[in-house]
């Protein structure tokens, strides 16, 4: 019995897909039998006017699913009937914090029904990230990553199919592919976010950026790049500590943080102290959480946006075409500068 596919080529879902789930339609409503010869990739790329590309693709995914096999010489047949295809996600974080929750929920909200998910997290131990992958090759649909060491991890990355991979936050500019990716471009975004507001910081005499160190808090290499390129053109005198020494704090100086830990701190000092920020002393926190909307009356951050982030992955995994784009980021104002 011969068949045919059923493209529609100005649908918003990618056609390879359309051809997975012509499969499977067909399989489930008997029309596709154990054995049946599948059309060539040349006759289907001829008829719809398809790259070879778009076909090997679908066809790669219904191997990978068991549902077909080929045989040298003679094209692919339905080698299996049994469909199992259940979408299970392999989501790696570097460890859970306020605003992973937010982008874990923006995912998980936003997936289509039936689609599993299960979380891990390498806690920045480069070697707990090359097994994680290693060890869960093949057991999932799609694996999304973020990918938080300023060493080069393409060379791990690069084991899973790019047909499967999701950057998330953090580009990798060794690897190449047409995987998806959604990340904060961190240089620029920081520098743009400060020169947005660049009245409000101009009054400071002094720039403090704490990078908190620690096995529990990644800062990327741009971000350090980005607040030293508006401190050297805007002409504000900065200094970078890897701890803040709260006892050593001044007025008329405004402190950029990235531990959560640090801000609490900083601010029981200056309550302390009987400073008013904003007015004695600045503050900007980096990653936007629902408590610093109303902590001190809002504090003023430095943050993509996280519920975006996880929108657009969501619609990778549902579906979308894979690109690889920029995340929207902004300084969000408040009273604290």
């Amino acid at each position: 019995m011969n068949w045919s596919f059923q493209i529609e080529p100005k649908s918003i879902t990618p056609v390879y897909r359309q051809m997975i789930q012509n499969v499977l339609d067909g399989i489930g409503q008997k029309r596709i039998n154990l054995g049946m010869k599948m059309p060539s990739i040349h006759k289907i790329g001829e008829e719809f006017g398809l790259a070879p590309g778009t076909v090997i693709r679908a066809y790669e995914e219904l191997r990978e699913m068991g549902l077909i096999s080929s045989k040298q010489g003679k094209g692919y047949y339905i080698s299996s009937i049994q469909i199992q295809e259940k979408v299970k996600v392999f989501l790696l974080f570097d460890r859970m914090n306020a605003y992973k929750e937010i982008l874990y929920d923006a995912i998980h909200h936003n997936l289509n029904p039936g689609i599993e998910m299960d979380v891990f997290f390498h806690h920045y131990d480069l070697k707990r990230f090359e097994k994680l992958i290693r060890g869960n090759l093949g057991k999932y649909s799609f694996y999304a990553v973020m990918p938080h060491f300023n060493e080069d991890v393409s060379k791990i990355l690069a084991k899973i199919p790019e047909r499967k991979l999701i950057i998330m936050d953090k580009a990798v500019q060794g690897l190449k592919g047409k995987y998806a990716a959604i990340f904060q471009d961190f240089e620029a975004d920081i520098y743009q976010g400060l020169i947005s507001q660049r009245e409000r910081i101009n009054p400071y005499k002094h720039f403090v950026f704490s990078s908190s160190e620690s096995p529990f808090q990644f800062i990327p290499d741009g971000c350090i790049k980005g607040f030293k390129r508006f401190c050297n053109e805007t002409g504000i005198p900065f200094e970078i500590v890897r701890k803040l020494d709260l006892t050593m704090i001044k007025q008329k100086t405004i402190y950029l943080l990235y531990s959560d830990m640090e801000l609490i701190g900083l601010i029981k000092e200056v309550e302390s102290r009987n400073w008013i920020p904003g007015k004695d002393v600045g503050i900007i926190s980096y990653d936007e959480t629902p408590m610093k909307e109303i902590l001190q009356g809002g504090i003023s951050v430095l943050s993509t946006d996280f519920r975006q982030m996880g929108k657009q992955v969501a619609s990778f995994i549902n579906g979308d075409s894979f690109t690889q784009k920029t995340n929207p980021f902004q300084l969000i104002l408040r009273n604290s500068i």
